[in-house]
């Protein structure tokens, strides 16, 4: 399953990004709750948190925690 950010204009939901998809293929769209998008952007925040620590903790960087 792959994301793409779009927008509503008023009629339809518009890519911000190329999809190449063919003609009628079915998708499903999820519209958060205006509240709902702080709340899942801190989630998932909180999700990768540990894999970038695992990514961003190691020697190389170490420049960068002077910074």
């Amino acid at each position: 399953m792959k994301a793409i950010k779009a927008r509503f204009d008023g009629h339809v939901i518009v890519p911000e990004e190329p999809v190449n998809l063919p003609a009628n293929t079915p998708v499903r769209v999820l519209v958060p709750d205006a509240d709902d998008s702080v709340a899942t952007t801190k989630a998932f925040a909180n999700l990768s948190e540990a894999s970038f620590s695992r990514i961003w903790d190691n020697d190389e960087d170490a420049a960068y925690d002077k910074l």
